[in-house]
C-alpha cells in the first residue's frame, strides 16, 4: 500500500469584528478611516459610500465599504461604521494573520491612545461566544489570541 499525501487545507477564513469596548467610542469617521488607511497604503486604498454613487454598500457617510491590498498582496475588504450605538469595523474573509496585521493596524493608527478594542468572529457569535478585550498590540500577539478564538469553536 502506497502512502498518499493527505490533501491541504486551507486557514479558516471568517469575518472579524472590531469595537469600541463597552462604553467607550473611537470617534471613528469616514474621514479619519481614510486618512489612516491613505497614510498606510497610499492612493491605491479603496473607501466605497453609498453617497459615492454605487449601487452597493451602506446607506449614508456614517456606513462605509473599504477594500485595499498591501505592498506584501494582503486584501483587506470591510465595512466600517462611526454611527453612535455602531461603531466599528467588519473584516471580511480573513485568516488570523490578516486580522491580527489589521488590529495592529487599528492600535498604532486609528483608536485613539485610551479607547480599547472587542473583538469577535462571525464564528464565535454563532456559537455564543462574548466578545473579547484585545489585551495585545503586536501582530504576533494578536495572531495568536485570534488562533486559539478559532481553535476554541
Amino acid at each position: 500500500m502506497t502512502s498518499q499525501p493527505l490533501p491541504e487545507f486551507s486557514e479558516t477564513s471568517t469575518l472579524f469584528i472590531f469595537t469600541p469596548a463597552s462604553g467607550t467610542t473611537w470617534n471613528l469617521t469616514l474621514d479619519a478611516f481614510t486618512q489612516a488607511l491613505r497614510r498606510r497604503e497610499g492612493e491605491q486604498a479603496f473607501v466605497h459610500t453609498k453617497a459615492d454613487g454605487g449601487a452597493y454598500g451602506p446607506t449614508d457617510e456614517n456606513d462605509w465599504w473599504f477594500d485595499f491590498t498591501t505592498a506584501t498582496g494582503t486584501t483587506y475588504e470591510g465595512i466600517g461604521s462611526g454611527a453612535a450605538g455602531d461603531e466599528g469595523l467588519s473584516l471580511r474573509n480573513a485568516t488570523a494573520g490578516a486580522a491580527a496585521d489589521f488590529a495592529a493596524w487599528l492600535i498604532r493608527d486609528l483608536v485613539p491612545a485610551n479607547g480599547r478594542i472587542d473583538f469577535n468572529t462571525r464564528a464565535g457569535m454563532e456559537a455564543g461566544l462574548p466578545d473579547e478585550i484585545l489585551t495585545d498590540d503586536t501582530v504576533t500577539g494578536l495572531e495568536t489570541v485570534f488562533r486559539e478564538h478559532l481553535n476554541g469553536l
